[in-house]
């Protein structure tokens, strides 16, 4: 072993070390330890705190003490000072916490502060909640004239549950529709019969009649057209019941 862990070994502290309040008693005078005579640790312990208590001065300590007493008295004036300079600071503090107290505190200033929070929460959730401006929409974007559909067909009848087969479909007209494409279809939307007509009714052929069956949901929907075939319009699909 080294004499460097052997040195740290002999010096290292165990369960029975001294406490300071035991090594106190001991230099007082008043209490005595066997544990003492063989315990190099416990024992500088000891002399430390001697040397501490002594009061006798270190070599060089007087000439150490002179030059900070010699330090002091040179900077007095800075020190004095910079006492007036924190009594100056702190009579601002002091004046501006009396303005805040006086704008936020009791008195007739009390609501600039719930006023401002919610200008302020205001103006946050305008700047959050904006969204982009939205894309306009170009009926056009096929090239050709624009059409636009902010309305729909109307359908007439049939419409429900109704107690006999119909023999007609018939919807209402749309401005500037030059015909109209009607569609019959099963629930599934597969389609059962399709016209083009220029009227605002159109006969149900017996075949498509026979198909209309008590209980079976039929769809049906139209679609205006301008002079040259192009979708105007459509309605919403419909639905009606033979219910017998």
């Amino acid at each position: 072993m080294s004499d460097r862990e052997t040195l740290k070994s002999a010096f290292a502290a165990t369960p029975q070390c001294l406490t300071p309040d035991q090594l106190e008693a001991l230099l007082e005078g008043s209490h005595s330890n066997p544990h003492l005579a063989e315990c190099p640790r416990c024992q500088t312990e000891l002399a430390m705190l001697k040397s501490f208590e002594s009061g006798a001065p270190l070599p060089d300590e007087g000439a150490a003490v002179a030059w900070i007493s010699s330090h002091l008295d040179r900077q007095l004036t800075n020190i004095k000072s910079g006492k007036s300079a924190l009594r100056s600071v702190g009579k601002k503090a002091e004046l501006k916490e009396s303005w805040w107290a006086k704008m936020f505190g009791t008195g007739g200033m009390r609501w600039v502060l719930p006023v401002a929070a919610v200008a302020a929460i205001g103006v946050a959730s305008a700047v959050l909640l904006h969204s982009p401006k939205a894309p306009e929409l170009q009926a056009n974007a096929g090239g050709q004239p624009a059409i636009y559909r902010s309305q729909e067909v109307h359908l007439v009848s049939p419409i429900g549950a109704i107690k006999a087969v119909p023999e007609e479909l018939r919807w209402q007209a749309y401005a500037g529709a030059a015909s109209y494409q009607v569609v019959v279809m099963e629930v599934d939307h597969s389609q059962l019969w399709s016209i083009e007509s220029k009227e605002l009714t159109t006969n149900i052929p017996a075949s498509v009649r026979a198909k209309i069956l008590p209980g079976k949901t039929i769809l049906w929907q139209v679609t205006a057209l301008d002079a040259e075939s192009r979708v105007l319009v459509t309605s919403q699909v419909q639905r009606f019941v033979f219910d017998q």
